[in-house]
């Protein structure tokens, strides 16, 4: 089944319902087609846009999970620090790429402390 566009929501959903593993070729397919017809120039970066919403969809525990999380994913790559008002407003202090978050959360360290040993054992 060849889809004219990514438009074909009734044929997506149907293939998707009939054959869920040519749905994944189709789709995978549909989104090579997308970025080969984009300029050079934004090749490199709209592979590491899907490398990441791919990414995304794997650790999503279902797929309204996923996409929620990629729906706040552009929602902070347009309204957030540094995205895409802020550089057509000129209102961005930084530059017009965003350096990557480098705030981690920080964890519990525990001392492991060895047990003790019982007189007359060997350890």
């Amino acid at each position: 089944m060849e889809m004219k566009t990514m438009a074909d929501w009734e044929e997506w959903a149907k293939l998707y319902r009939e054959n869920p593993r040519e749905f994944e070729r189709a789709r995978l397919a549909a989104i090579e087609e997308l970025i080969m017809n984009q300029p050079e120039s934004m090749r490199r970066r709209s592979r590491q846009l899907q490398w990441r919403i791919d990414a995304v969809r794997r650790r999503a525990p279902n797929g309204l999970a996923a996409c929620i999380r990629i729906y706040d994913m552009m929602l902070d790559s347009v309204y957030g620090p540094g995205g895409l008002l802020e550089v057509i407003n000129g209102s961005g202090s930084g530059p017009a790429v965003r350096a990557r978050k480098t705030a981690f959360k920080a964890g519990i360290c525990l001392r492991l402390a060895r047990p003790e040993k019982k007189p007359g054992s060997v350890s």
